[in-house]
């Protein structure tokens, strides 16, 4: 879904609502600005594990996107 048709199917449930509920959505939806957001760290495991890529490997690209 793209964001258009995400803002129109939550309008259309907005509709079903109750008043009190509609509230509580539009509190909701208010407090996600407020929230930071969680980021994960990136490299957790450098300095943990290793690799290398022989310099003999070979594989088709045909293959490694089957695999």
């Amino acid at each position: 879904m793209n964001r258009a048709e995400i803002e129109q199917a939550v309008l259309t449930e907005i509709h079903t609502l109750p008043l009190d509920k509609v509230e509580a959505t539009l509190n909701f939806v208010l407090s996600l600005k407020n929230q930071t957001v969680k980021k994960r760290p990136l490299g957790l495991l450098k300095g943990k594990v290793e690799f290398a890529i022989g310099y003999d490997f070979k594989m088709t690209d045909e293959k490694f996107l089957n695999s």
